[in-house]
């Protein structure tokens, strides 16, 4: 036996999205990490089994997780981890249509929602969203994200879009508002001079001090939006770069990507996809902060969910962007 296997240690990702009513964030950061033998304290114990029949043991459990990592396992979902029911937040799993279904034709798979599944829940189904077709939803997840990694520039044009088209940058103005804000506040300290030496009573001190005070404090105001403004335009400019880099990085392998290319590809940018009952919206790894308030049109694609429901997926750049979380090694 030994003391002190573990300890704690930063947290580490462990899920592609948090669970259903958990923060992204725990409220302790922190993980359990192995500690290495020089470590740990040993302690002597009986034993339990002999040391050849642990050796034989330790050998045939090695050669199983050989076997199991040798084994194809079932169906591979490239958004597996990533699908989210938009209407009762649980998550979506990858089920595959039985052989006597398919009737003989290629078999498929639907994204079907945990909450629709009543043998889960008492025999009661907590959500009623249909279910949508894997490989048309995959294609189109991963022709949106070919799209923003060929047109990194594209999340510019929205954003100033958002922003109605500033006409000065928010340095030039930030510039603008420190001088205004300068000659108000030698105003105000004349004002109170003024005062103090007689030059003004109390019946015209008093207006003309507030009005200033209020002045002054919509121009700080206006100062802190524009700072914010200018921060998030050099986030913004991070997130070009980084797109365009990671663009390039992987260029050769976006021409004919094989199937683990495309979910790390994926993974890398997308947080989540969310399916709603006749819309699923994407949702990629950026902080959202530069990009409040979608518009109302954007990029549209049409999938056909069951029944021959059409089903529009809206993608970039229609939905809050979140590369700036994006690590590129």
């Amino acid at each position: 036996a030994a003391f002190g296997k573990t300890r704690s240690g930063d947290l580490k990702p462990q899920r592609l999205r948090p669970q259903r009513g958990r923060p992204e964030q725990p409220r302790r950061p922190i993980s359990r990490v192995d500690t290495s033998s020089e470590d740990q304290i040993f302690i002597d114990v009986p034993a339990l089994v002999s040391e050849e029949l642990f050796g034989v043991v330790q050998t045939q459990l090695q050669e199983n997780r050989q076997r199991r990592r040798d084994r194809p396992g079932g169906g591979r979902y490239l958004l597996q981890g990533l699908v989210v029911c938009k209407r009762c937040g649980y998550g979506c799993y990858g089920k595959p249509v039985s052989r006597a279904s398919a009737k003989g034709k290629i078999p498929y798979a639907y994204y079907r929602c945990t909450g629709s599944d009543a043998y889960r829940f008492g025999g009661q189904r907590l959500c009623w969203n249909q279910q949508i077709r894997t490989d048309i939803l995959d294609a189109a997840v991963w022709e949106d994200v070919r799209q923003l990694l060929s047109e990194p520039e594209r999340v510019r044009t929205e954003y100033e879009r958002r922003l109605h088209g500033p006409a000065a940058g928010p340095d030039r103005e930030v510039k603008h508002l420190n001088k205004m804000i300068a000659n108000i506040k030698k105003m105000i300290s004349r004002l109170i001079d003024a005062y103090g030496d007689g030059l003004l009573d109390k019946s015209e001190f008093e207006p003309r001090i507030l009005a200033a005070r209020e002045r002054l404090a919509k121009l700080e105001g206006e100062c802190r939006q524009r700072l914010d403004e200018a921060a998030q335009e050099s986030e913004l400019r991070l997130v070009i770069g980084q797109l365009e880099e990671f663009a390039r990085r992987v260029s050769q392998e976006l021409q004919e990507p094989d199937w683990n290319t495309r979910r790390e590809v994926v993974r890398a940018l997308v947080k989540k996809v969310e399916i709603d009952e006749r819309e699923v919206r994407i949702v990629y790894r950026v902080s959202p902060s530069p990009f409040e308030g979608g518009p109302q049109q954007g990029y549209l694609q049409h999938c056909w969910g069951r029944g021959n429901d059409e089903v529009v997926i809206t993608g970039w750049p229609t939905i809050p962007l979140a590369v700036l979380n994006l690590k590129i090694s």
